[in-house]
């Protein structure tokens, strides 16, 4: 494994659990990332990540995951939730308690000012293209990137409505390349997201991947987790942490294909 790549890391809502299993084992491992681009839930990890990408950086954020209730994200009330259902909002859910829970992580406010380069991805509601952001407000950044379409409201920012980003870029690798990342690390959170990816770029193989890069898919676990439970988190870290050390373990064996071709034990 060689240093410095970029981290391009997927949406997935609860999984993103496994992804900071996942990370915890890279930075382990000796792979320290040098840039990283987030989409959805990504972005949230990402942001955590670029404040300290060490050991005691992963703690923090296998705390921040481990204190987490669907009831610290979602605000219900009944005008909310009546206008959402009639039509008359567009969304179900208030997202000022999952504003407030961010806002208490976050070690940086502008994304410019991050550590580490750190790009989050957004979709523009108007052209449904994804949208880099890599300056401006890094809780607004956030709340536009994790804002599902009709659960949590849009975001403007510049003048454009801004919703998730795992929309129109789940796996944000086409962002990362379009930045300058020549070796990438992808860490999704579903062995679906992955199927997806291979078909969208063929070219990822042992010889490399689009643009002459070097693409490692870490392959995520496949497990099975009501969407939005988040009291399985520190199962699921573990499981990402143990998946992604076996996939290190075997990338490191088979001489570094650079492809997902570690197989899934789980």
């Amino acid at each position: 494994m060689t240093g410095n790549p970029a981290f391009v890391l997927s949406g997935g809502g609860n999984l993103g659990a496994l992804q900071v299993g996942m990370l915890g084992a890279l930075i382990e491992s000796g792979v320290q990332p040098a840039m990283i681009v987030g989409t959805s839930v990504g972005a949230v990890n990402g942001t955590l990540l670029a404040s300290r990408p060490d050991a005691q950086g992963i703690g923090e954020i296998v705390a921040f995951w481990s204190s987490l209730r669907r009831r610290d994200l979602l605000g219900v009330s009944a005008t909310t939730l009546i206008g959402g259902l009639l039509g008359l909002r567009g969304y179900l859910f208030d997202s000022t308690p999952m504003r407030k829970v961010l806002d208490s992580f976050l070690t940086f406010r502008r994304l410019e000012d991050a550590p580490l380069p750190l790009s989050v991805v957004a979709t523009d509601v108007a052209t449904r293209e994804p949208v880099v952001l890599r300056s401006g407000d890094t809780l607004s950044a956030l709340m536009a990137s994790c804002a599902i379409p009709g659960v949590l409201p849009p975001v403007a920012i510049d003048s454009r409505l801004l919703v998730d980003g795992a929309v129109s870029a789940d796996i944000p690798l086409r962002e990362a390349l379009a930045l300058g990342a020549q070796e990438l690390y992808v860490i999704p959170t579903a062995p679906l997201q992955v199927e997806r990816l291979l078909r969208q770029e063929p070219s990822i193989s042992s010889a490399g991947g689009p643009d002459g890069s070097t693409v490692r898919i870490v392959t995520p676990p496949r497990v099975r987790v009501p969407l939005g439970d988040l009291r399985q988190s520190v199962r699921l870290i573990d499981l990402g942490y143990q998946q992604a050390r076996a996939w290190i373990a075997h990338e490191r064996l088979a001489g570094e294909p650079g492809i997902s071709g570690y197989p899934d034990p789980f």
